[in-house]
């Protein structure tokens, strides 16, 4: 097994290369054009989730998004757009 830096662009090739490899064999729906998300459904999706579980790793509860500053649904929006636009 190969070792890699975080930042190795030979690794990031290679994984690019095994994402689009894999995805030609994938039977999901495909994610078009008009698929988008934008703040009013991040938001609903934040207050319709369940209050009371557990906290994760970094000791984050619903009640942290649930009771959060308005802002965090438009970010929190735009960095979903971000991921599906580089994919």
């Amino acid at each position: 097994m190969k070792s890699y830096s975080f930042n190795d662009a030979l690794r990031a090739k290679e994984l690019k290369e095994e994402y689009f490899t894999m995805r030609k064999t994938y039977c999901g729906l495909p994610i078009s054009d008009n698929t988008h998300f934008d703040t009013e459904a991040v938001s609903r999706t934040i207050l319709d989730m369940k209050r009371g579980k557990a906290a994760d790793i970094d000791g984050l509860t619903v009640e942290h998004l649930q009771y959060r500053h308005p802002v965090l649904s438009v970010l929190l929006c735009k960095f979903f757009r971000l991921i599906l636009l580089y994919l």
